[in-house]
């Protein structure tokens, strides 16, 4: 909203680096021996054991949703020539969080958990993210008329290029 999706890729791409860290760790958690009489590893691995596959979930989730939130919002900012700051936050997580959810259940937990409990967990997820984005709507207007004031800066997306892999 502020910085325009440019600097919005950087920061997504900072939080995938920032996930595959914390996939190398958890892997590394799993493997690693347990110490001499630590009765726990098995509970450790059954809580990271699917570590890779919620990864690879987490991985595509994530980009896909973020990149599609930013650019929603980028694009709604045009659009709207800047008005219904509202419209744009909730607009863009209601199709961000879409595709994340979409992604991210299915791909971690089909055939590990029963489809109902998939679609349930999904869905039941989906709604909490975009009611919080609907809650803090009024701090998000505070931090960003703030942000927008000192900063200087009020970026519109208007030549910019969307691509996700340009860095």
């Amino acid at each position: 909203e502020v910085y325009g999706y440019a600097r919005s890729r950087r920061v997504v791409w900072t939080g995938f680096a920032a996930l595959v860290f914390a996939s190398i760790m958890s892997t590394a958690v799993v493997a690693l021996p347990p110490a001499p009489g630590y009765a726990g590893q098995q509970a450790l691995d059954a809580v990271f054991g699917q570590a890779p596959r919620i990864a690879i979930a987490c991985f595509i989730a994530y980009f896909a949703g973020e990149f599609s939130n930013s650019y929603v919002l980028a694009r709604m900012k045009v659009w709207s020539q800047g008005r219904w700051l509202w419209m744009r936050t909730i607009g863009s997580t209601i199709v961000g969080e879409a595709v994340d959810s979409v992604l991210f259940y299915p791909i971690a937990f089909l055939g590990v958990w029963s489809n109902e409990l998939v679609l349930q967990v999904m869905l039941t997820n989906y709604v909490l993210k975009v009611a919080w984005e609907v809650v803090l709507t009024p701090i998000t207007y505070r931090a960003v008329r703030f942000l927008k004031k000192v900063e200087g800066e009020d970026y519109y997306d208007r030549d910019t290029d969307f691509s996700p892999f340009r860095l």
